[in-house]
């Protein structure tokens, strides 16, 4: 009753006022010393004009800071910048004089126009969650958020833009009955119920967010049950939660792993493992009551995959090869594997992969998971049988002609090895080729060794010796005719063709016995023995290829064909010399030694040499059959170093018209008779030189 009565006079005393004008005072002020604008809006406030101001006059506005507030001509004032305050003025003025003033502060700031509660620590739901079937009264136009009857949760929200001037908020519901706020900022259930929660700008009230508040009957326990404690990685486990009591608002749970890196779980219960390990899983009361169970689970890691290297795999009988199996993943709780092979009988296989070839063939080897049979690997392996030796036909060795070719005839054992094929390679090409299909090609003479190599991996090798003859082309005789002496017997020697053939045997034959024989001396060398004057023919035959030969054969006395008919020493101590042709040959030259003594019957210093005391001399012009040489034809050079006291010449050899040539051996020449000077005395004792004629 006294606040009302204060009221009344209060309004009796404004109506007083009012009615009273002549009392007024002279005012030209704003209605208001201090206002707040928001950024980026306008304000238009009242300026009071009283008494002597009302008679007029011109109003100029300005902003002592138009970067946070500017003002029109009009004095509508934009806020510009927020985080300041500006000085409005306005100045009255008539006839140019300011007559009056006033001024407003402008404090700029920034809206709020937007908040939001955090959702953290609340058990919020969408408003057509199936969840929250039969629990709210029609479906919510708000989100809801979960509380328990006795219970609190903090509630957190924030301004939008977070520059905002003013960012505080306030919290409150529409039924404190149901759910209240405490201290400001916590909203607690009171009973079970439903409300709204609003949740306002203290700046700009207008300003909300709102939710439906749902005060709950928690749940009391979380069982989780389980057909299996255990999962394999890459395999599901199904869970389910059972809640206490069935009364519960909310009979649902959210499902969360400890490590999802062991094993993960989805919103249904359903578990996968991920790796080996263990983990729990955990069943949190959906309500918002933190009641949860948790659930032990332990993830076996199976093989998933088995591969073998090599995947080409080749074994030579009797050989091992070790095949590596890789088990994945690494982590796998049982990482055995078991080995077999599809045919034993050609290929073994032990514990830890090694193969061994028994026969040449094909299988596979197979490699098994012993804790996932389903998992394995195979390969293909193939047995080799390799080559164990190699034989040649005729171990011998093979003789063959130059210029010819023959095929090797080889075998390759055992019978089956499965590649067969081998190279050749010759030890010497020049002697003798080989082609890689074994035929040999003979090109000169000599021996050579043929290897034989198999081109599997056993490099077995086989050798075979091949000799290459030169056979005989042909054969000949030096000379169409040979002189034999009298008596004496000639060697004659066949050139066979080529040289290096062979055989160079050959058979002599002579036509006339009587006039001379021959026999055979040296594979080609035939002799021949002169034993009556006259002419015959000697013949040859090769032992290999029967190739023939002859020449005449002319036996005489040869040694004595020439006689020195004349010798003497000239008064001018000069040698005169007269030889005759005993023979019925012509002979084109004859060849001469003439040995010298002084007149003391001491060996004469005459040839050139200074040191031999004898000359060489012949006679190059022909001497018919029994014609005589001429006097002053002879052609020799001998020095001229004293007088000559004796001389003795003996004839050396010939040479025939016919162009062949004779050479009297030594022990069948027969010397001239000597010729002597007039001065010559064979008993004459050399002058000594006395002192006095050797000093001069």
């Amino acid at each position: 009753m006294k606040k009302t009565a204060a009221a009344i006079l209060v309004l009796v005393l404004l109506c007083v006022l009012t009615a009273l004008p002549a009392l007024a005072q002279d005012v030209f002020a704003y209605s208001e010393r201090r206002i707040t604008v928001f950024e980026g809006e306008t304000a238009d406030p009242m300026i009071r004009v009283e008494g002597k101001y009302e008679e007029g006059g011109e109003i100029v506005y300005s902003s002592n800071a138009p970067k946070i507030a500017t003002v029109g001509e009009d004095g509508v004032i934009t806020a510009v910048k927020a985080g300041g305050s500006a000085t409005i003025t306005a100045q009255l003025k008539r006839d140019g004089k300011v007559i009056g003033k006033t001024s407003i502060v402008v404090d700029v700031a920034r809206r709020v126009t937007k908040v939001t509660l955090s959702r953290k620590n609340l058990t919020v739901y969408e408003p057509d969650d199936p969840a929250l079937d039969g629990l709210v009264r029609e479906i919510p136009e708000y989100p809801v958020i979960l509380i328990i009857a006795g219970k609190s949760r903090q509630l957190t929200a924030v301004c939008t833009p977070e520059n905002a001037t003013n960012r505080k908020i306030t919290f409150s519901t529409t039924d404190v009955g149901v759910a209240k706020i405490q201290e400001g900022k916590y909203l607690r259930g009171v009973e079970k119920g439903e409300c709204e929660l609003v949740v306002q700008s203290v700046q700009n009230p207008e300003i909300t967010e709102t939710f439906h508040v749902l005060v709950i009957e928690p749940v009391k326990k979380i069982t989780i049950e389980s057909p299996s404690k255990t999962v394999p990685s890459g395999s599901i486990l199904q869970l389910s939660a059972a809640i206490t009591p069935d009364t519960a608002s909310i009979q649902r749970v959210t499902w969360t792993s400890r490590n999802p890196a062991i094993a993960t779980v989805d919103e249904n219960g359903i578990v996968t493992g991920i790796k080996k390990g263990q983990t729990a899983i955990i069943a949190t009361a959906a309500d918002g009551s933190e009641v949860y169970g948790s659930f032990g689970v332990t993830v076996t890691q199976d093989v998933t995959q088995v591969s073998i290297k090599p995947t080409d795999v080749l074994v030579y009988t009797g050989r091992t090869v070790k095949l590596n199996a890789t088990v994945l993943p690494t982590e796998a709780n049982d990482r055995s594997v078991t080995w077999t092979s599809s045919d034993p009988s050609i290929a073994a296989v032990y514990r830890y992969g090694e193969v061994k070839g028994v026969k040449a063939g094909e299988c596979e080897i197979t490699c098994t998971s012993n804790s996932n049979p389903a998992v394995s690997a195979s390969v293909t392996v193939r047995v080799e049988q390799l080559v164990r030796k190699i034989t040649f036909r005729n171990p011998s060795g093979l003789s063959m002609p130059v210029r010819t070719s023959q095929a090797l005839d080889w075998t390759v054992e055992p019978e089956d090895t499965t590649n067969k094929d081998v190279t050749f390679k010759s030890s010497n090409t020049k002697v003798a080729t080989v082609d890689q299909n074994g035929i040999v090609t003979a090109i000169s003479k000599g021996s050579v060794t043929i290897t034989a190599t198999a081109a599997d991996a056993s490099r077995t090798q086989g050798t075979y010796r091949i000799t290459v003859t030169q056979p005989v082309e042909g054969v000949s005789l030096k000379q169409g005719e040979y002189l034999v002496q009298l008596g004496r017997s000639k060697d004659i020697k066949a050139t066979i063709e080529p040289k290096n053939a062979n055989n160079q045997k050959v058979y002599w034959s002579i036509d006339d016995p009587g006039i001379a024989d021959v026999r055979s001396v040296g594979d080609s060398t035939g002799r021949v023995y002169g034993r009556y004057v006259g002419s015959t023919a000697v013949s040859l035959v090769t032992d290999d290829g029967g190739y023939t030969a002859s020449a005449a054969i002319r036996v005489d006395d040869f040694d004595s064909a020439v006689m020195v008919e004349g010798l003497q020493i000239t008064d001018q101590n000069k040698i005169r010399v007269v030889l005759r042709n005993m023979s019925s040959y012509n002979l084109q030259k004859v060849y001469f030694r003439v040995d010298c003594w002084d007149i003391y019957n001491q060996p004469m210093i005459v040839s050139e040499d200074g040191v031999s005391t004898f000359f060489e001399g012949s006679y190059p012009q022909e001497l018919y059959a029994y014609g005589r040489t001429q006097h002053g034809k002879f052609a020799w050079k001998y020095l001229d170093n004293g007088m000559l006291g004796k001389v003795v010449l003996t004839v050396t050899g010939y040479v025939f018209d016919n162009g062949q040539s004779w050479t009297i051996p030594e022990e069948y020449r027969v010397p001239s008779q000597p010729a002597v000077s007039i001065y010559f005395n064979p008993y004459a004792t050399p002058p000594v030189a006395s002192e006095e004629s050797e000093n001069g």
